[in-house]
């Protein structure tokens, strides 16, 4: 039987592909190459295979970049972000993430190439398929595997800058690699040309029963992501206007779709992440109540240690501060009103994002103060407790009893319209239209239940709203490539903190609080970009390793 091969990075191949139950067809093993491409339904299977590692979830997506910024810390560090945060990752020990063991690592080099690998696979095989009775799949089919190819690339240029772009199909003849890097620019005009094939393809929304699927608003948005980086100082050092008008441009292009709506008010936000596929959702993935762990157990894994959960990633103090008070102003441990009660009076999305002291949850109020249910010294599995006295509210539904059942339905979502509204107002602001780029952000805060901002433009309406992509997006996988992008990712690399709540009555209904450091945490230079794996280098001699790494 002949093999498909897919690549392991610019290095290793192996051979083999498996079809086990995405569709549940049958038969249940392997496929011999020739049959995979004289079947839609076997094609759509493999490019079922390519959404299933080309889409990255929860703490792939998010939690695992959050927890090397000021955002959260890594209760157990599952991908490895301790690395990161104390300053040890090199080019050496950069675990393999193939295949799809995706617990130890987020550097995903040879993850991602695997995956390109099948996406050129398919290009160069799809025309083996009968058109007959097939166009229409063929060309469906085809627009999405640019968009995931285009997906992928762009997950690579965000972790190591300008990579090699492969458009060929490795076999196992190819002993030799010689592939260059090419450009960062070079890199996102690749990307945007894919996105560009894709859209032809696309559907406007996707049919009934395949919610999921790439449509023509995730190609765009994520072209606006793209260009939004890409004129952003770090990496637009001449500030060069026309970027940020191609960026405000791509932004725009999904608006003007008038496909997407803001989903929920202050009092139901939560819904946002709850109610799946709804009016914000441009494009997300739902895994089943089937197991995929890590991916159907969030709630469990996010949730305190007194309710039987993980606990895995903690709310850091300096996220917990960024919420402003419900009158706009900024939070303040100095202002003994505040101090007292630091979670009186809050940004609404402080409630629904993150789980503090008192607050209400599944049957009983959360008790992160010493001696607590949910502390370090309770006697309900101490060891996956908070060690900053907070854990993620965000996409858990918290009417949900992991107890009965841990694999649970959940949502993780991949582009929404709060960010691209975010996205067009700092393009905008960078361009000097301060009424558009307040109007975009404020719509943003009246959907959560807070005032107005009011500036005069120029950098105090940028500062703004980074401060708002800050709240709104927190722990959805942004925070640290935005800190990247604006070129300040050393203002987020400080130590963890987190609180100590001590009771002050024999009640344990007043507190005092005293913040802590959780974590000290070393900032490397390097850290802009991951490094790539040694083996990768070694393999590929026309390989260059990204800036401060030997």
């Amino acid at each position: 039987m002949k093999k498909i091969y897919v690549i392991l990075g610019l290095a290793v191949l192996m051979s083999g592909v498996s079809c086990n139950k995405v569709l549940d067809l049958q038969p249940t093993n392997s496929f011999s190459t020739n049959a995979v491409w004289t079947s839609s339904a076997l094609v759509q299977v493999f490019v079922n295979e390519i959404y299933a590692e080309s889409v990255f979830a929860f703490k792939d997506g998010g939690f695992g970049w959050g927890s090397q910024t000021d955002e959260l810390f890594s209760n157990f560090n599952w991908c490895n972000e301790n690395q990161y945060v104390q300053g040890q990752a090199t080019p050496d020990n950069q675990k393999s993430s193939f295949p799809l063991n995706y617990s130890s690592t987020l550097n995903f080099w040879s993850t991602l190439y695997s995956t390109i690998q099948k996406t050129n696979m398919f290009f160069a095989n799809i025309g083996q398929l009968d058109t007959v009775g097939n166009q229409a799949a063929i060309k469906s089919m085809t627009a999405q595997v640019y968009f995931l190819r285009a997906l992928c690339y762009f997950e690579l240029e965000k972790r190591f800058g300008g990579v090699p772009l492969i458009t060929k199909v490795y076999t196992a003849s190819d002993t030799k690699f010689t592939e260059t890097r090419a450009s960062r620019d070079a890199t996102t005009a690749f990307i945007l040309s894919d996105i560009a094939a894709a859209l032809p393809g696309l559907q406007s929304a996707a049919p009934s029963g395949q919610e999921g699927v790439a449509t023509t608003g995730a190609a765009l948005a994520l072209k606006s992501r793209l260009l939004l980086y890409a004129a952003s100082p770090y990496f637009n050092t001449t500030n060069d206007m026309s970027k940020w008008q191609a960026a405000a441009d791509a932004a725009r292009a999904v608006i003007d779709l008038n496909q997407y709506s803001l989903y929920g008010t202050s009092t139901t936000y939560g819904k946002i992440f709850a109610d799946f596929f709804n009016s914000e959702v441009i494009f997300g993935r739902v895994y089943g109540n089937v197991f995929q762990d890590r991916m159907n157990t969030v709630y469990r894994d996010l949730s305190p240690n007194g309710y039987n959960g993980y606990s895995a990633y903690n709310v850091l103090q300096q996220m917990v501060d960024a919420f402003q008070m419900s009158d706009g102003t900024a939070f303040d441990w100095s202002n003994p009103t505040e101090a007292a009660n630091p979670y009186q009076n809050r940004d609404p999305r402080l409630y629904a994002d993150i789980l503090t002291n008192g607050a209400s949850f599944q049957g009983r109020p959360a008790q992160f103060w010493l001696g607590g249910l949910d502390s370090k010294l309770s006697a309900l599995s101490p060891w996956n407790a908070s060690k900053t006295g907070y854990t993620i509210l965000k996409m858990v539904d918290s009417n949900y009893n992991f107890n009965v059942q841990p694999y649970s339905a959940a949502q993780w979502i991949v582009f929404r319209l709060s960010e691209i509204y975010l996205n067009y107002a700092e393009a905008e602001a960078e361009l000097g239209k301060t009424d558009t780029a307040l109007a975009y952000l404020n719509k943003i805060r009246q959907r959560a239940g807070m005032p107005d901002v009011v500036s005069a433009g120029g950098s105090d309406l940028i500062d703004k709203i980074r401060q708002e992509r800050r709240v709104e997006l927190c722990f959805e996988g942004h925070r640290f490539f935005d800190l990247r992008r604006w070129g300040i990712a050393d203002q987020g690399a400080g130590s963890a903190l987190g609180i100590i709540i001590t009771p002050t009555n024999a009640q344990n209904t007043t507190f005092s609080y005293q913040v802590d450091t959780v974590q000290k945490r070393v900032w490397q230079s390097s850290f802009y970009y991951y490094p790539i794996p040694r083996s990768e280098i070694q393999a590929n001699p026309n390989l260059t390793q990204n800036p401060g790494y030997n």
